[in-house]
């Protein structure tokens, strides 16, 4: 049994079909959705009885998994694909909506073994996956910064990019070149001569994991298990083996309309 919460139609949807899927009560929302800055006023009595089901952390979602988090209770967190997502919109590859759903943190940050119904589910992915080779050299230093929800969210410390810029000059004399979430340039092209990215919890690092761009990450990254935490290595960045078990996780971990609707994503996540 677990308990959904509604904030707008278009993340309501994968949402409500967990929900249903589980069996579970959906906490509809009251008329318009809110400014995504405010709060949903839920008819619900907050003793989180069941485990809670939300999209993103936007409306007062985050304000529930704090809740969650306090209480010890488990959350279930969509957000858009990792891989061959289109936002609210049909991929490509499969010709319906994905989105990656994780148990109880906002990312998967471990390198899981998968089965063989696993693999045969992310087939449709893997087939289109290509690894670039690691590049060794570079030019500068591509720095993600968080954006201003994720900031919100973490009650962030208003001091980690002060902080990490200030170590990554100490420690490397290589430029650095800040890429924020408005940019223009496509990443493809920031990544060409990059020597290595430094995000705190963006997917920015899967494109540059892919394209053979070592990375740098805060704990709360998805990137944790094939890039280094520590920014004092700047220089010498983790050139991981592991890449492709790493994209399996995550391909495993996001779910078509349709595996959300006949209890696959539910049978699969419930259990990490």
């Amino acid at each position: 049994m677990i308990d959904g919460f509604g904030t707008r139609e278009n993340t309501d949807i994968p949402v409500r079909a967990l929900v249903k899927s589980a069996k579970g009560h959906m906490y509809e929302r009251p008329g318009q959705p809110v400014d995504q800055y405010e709060t949903t006023k839920w008819d619900y009595d907050r003793s989180f009885k069941n485990p809670i089901a939300v999209f993103g952390m936007l409306r007062g979602t985050g304000e529930l998994l704090e809740e969650c988090s306090r209480d010890m209770q488990d959350f279930y967190f969509f957000d858009h694909a990792y891989l061959f997502g289109n936002k609210h919109n049909a991929s490509k590859i499969t010709g319906e909506r994905i989105y990656r759903l994780t148990k109880n943190y906002f990312h998967v940050r471990e390198i899981k073994k998968l089965k063989a119904d696993d693999y045969r589910r992310i087939q449709k992915y893997r087939e289109h996956i290509k690894l670039e080779p690691w590049k060794y050299d570079g030019e500068y230093i591509l720095f993600i910064p968080p954006s201003d929800h994720v900031k919100k969210y973490y009650y962030f410390n208003h001091h980690w990019e002060e902080q990490t810029l200030k170590t990554i000059k100490k420690h490397t004399r290589k430029p650095i070149k800040i890429r924020t979430k408005e940019s223009n340039t496509p990443l493809e092209k920031d990544l060409e001569n990059a020597f290595c990215t430094v995000s705190y919890q963006s997917t920015v690092v899967i494109k540059s994991i892919m394209s053979g761009v070592p990375s740098f990450c805060a704990n709360e990254s998805m990137g944790v298990p094939v890039s280094l935490t520590d920014m004092t290595q700047i220089k010498d960045p983790l050139y991981t083996p592991e890449r492709e078990y790493w994209i399996d996780t995550l391909l495993a971990n996001q779910f078509t309309m349709s595996e959300i609707e006949n209890g696959t994503a539910w049978n699969y996540v419930k259990n990490t």
